[in-house]
């Protein structure tokens, strides 16, 4: 797949959105496993096993490789999908249809349309110039509807093709499909005094009002999507601790970048961890963990944390910074998560990886130790053992649990358990002791009446 992204909100089936409202979902699929078992029994033997048995690993099907799938529920039910793919031949390209498919209870009420007419819109947005499939007697009338004319024949299947453009034009897909937010920003409006940063996957500039603007570089229309949604989604969220977008901007439509707030006067955690004592970065990790807790409560994930993204402005408020890494899913893949903060026991983006590398977070900033980016799971344990001499017990307690006991849960979680064992480790104690004491106490009692019985006995 193009990339390693799925967004999967308790509203609906996880995509990448085209359509959304109350009973109608359209969208591009990524890394849903449950929507790709549904996909996988319509195929017959031996592709069926084959989909099966690479979903169970957690990886894309590998027949799907290469190749997009948009998929339409209703009533939050998978009705139909379609599977192409991008191709080009002599320097034009195009998109071939593999298979539209719609189960039997949908057919013949407008789910085949919408699918192609997904695939057009798409196709027109990465710039390509046709739509060609091989269809069956059956479908012809259902391609020409939606603008397909027939090209040529092969091994008894008509060959249908489309003009992107002119469909996109005739049927006003740009206006179905795409939806900008109400408060966008047009590109074309912004003044740019100068770039004061650059990374693999943006731009980021200083804009004549004092704020700055994220643009991305990706080409990919997959990624760019992705980004817009989540984004949109993020900007929305009341979570003041983390440097949320402002707007979203569009250059002629299209989604390009984000307008922020400019990052006030401060330093990074990593940077200023010299200037805490002991007992304050304990705080701090509390005041972190809050946030965290906060993101979760809203169906966010960081995939992974870096001291280098906890912000902390002069007058030391807490700000988490670059949330177009975030993630909305808890079903996503990210490989790009650096090795040591990867959990050896996830292999999807969810709550416990998170717990995970905020462990590790804690580990290197308590220690002072910057553990290296390509460093695995066993050796950041070692870390730990290098250094758990100089951790409180209750902090030995919670990295036992993150690296022996495969638990993963939020420091504070940890912290309450313990205390429960110190206290139910005393009440047993004291239990014990007390039922000794009455043992001790009745056995007293009964040689004492032994002892004045025989004194009785003697005075008589």
């Amino acid at each position: 797949m193009f990339y390693n992204y799925i967004k999967n909100s308790k509203e609906g089936m996880s995509m990448i959105n085209l359509i959304k409202n109350s009973n109608l979902n359209v969208g591009i699929l990524q890394y849903d496993f449950d929507v790709y078992k549904k996909i996988a029994e319509t195929f017959n033997e031996p592709q069926k096993s084959e989909i099966i048995t690479d979903i169970n690993s957690y990886k894309t099907p590998s027949i799907f490789n290469n190749k997009l799938i948009n998929v339409i529920e209703t009533n939050r039910l998978l009705t139909g999908y379609v599977i192409y793919e991008f191709k080009s031949n002599n320097n034009d390209s195009y998109v071939s249809v593999e298979k539209l498919f719609v189960f039997d209870e949908y057919k013949n009420k407008g789910i085949e349309e919408i699918l192609l007419e997904s695939l057009i819109y798409v196709s027109s947005e990465v710039g390509t110039r046709n739509v060609v499939a091989k269809v069956n007697e059956s479908e012809i009338n259902l391609y020409k509807e939606v603008g397909f004319y027939e090209s040529g024949i092969e091994s008894n299947l008509k060959i249908m093709r489309v003009n992107v453009t002119s469909c996109v034009n005739a049927r006003r897909l740009i206006d179905k499909f795409r939806r900008l937010p109400s408060d966008y920003i047009d590109y074309k409006s912004i003044k740019i005094l100068k770039k004061i940063a650059e990374t693999k996957v943006s731009n980021i500039y200083l804009t004549d009002d004092g704020r700055i603007l994220k643009m991305f570089v990706s080409n990919s229309f997959i990624d760019i999507k992705e980004k817009e949604e989540k984004l949109n989604y993020i900007k929305k969220i009341n979570v003041d601790e983390i440097l949320k977008p402002k707007n979203l901007v569009y250059y002629d439509g299209i989604f390009v970048g984000y307008i922020m707030d400019y990052l006030p006067d401060g330093k990074n955690l990593w940077d200023v961890k010299e200037n805490y004592s002991f007992e304050s970065k304990i705080d701090k990790i509390k005041e972190l963990e809050k946030v965290i807790k906060n993101l979760h409560a809203n169906n966010i994930y960081l995939c992974y944390l870096d001291l280098n993204n906890i912000f902390y402005d002069k007058n030391g408020n807490l700000k988490i910074i670059d949330c177009d890494s975030f993630s909305i899913t808890n079903k996503g893949f990210d490989s790009n998560i650096p090795l040591k903060y990867k959990d050896p026991n996830e292999i999807l983006v969810n709550e416990k990886s998170d717990l995970y590398a905020f462990a590790v977070v804690c580990l290197e900033l308590l220690t002072n130790i910057r553990i290296p980016n390509d460093t695995k799971f066993e050796d950041v344990e070692k870390v730990y053992l290098k250094n758990k001499s100089k951790l409180p017990t209750s902090f030995k307690e919670y990295f036992e649990r993150i690296f022996k006991g495969n638990e993963r849960c939020y420091l504070s979680d940890s912290y309450e358990k313990y205390i429960d064992e110190i206290y139910n480790t005393v009440d047993t104690e004291e239990m014990k002791s007390g039922k000794i004491s009455v043992v001790i106490l009745s056995i007293m009692m009964v040689l004492i009446a032994i002892i004045g019985y025989f004194v009785f006995r003697i005075i008589r």
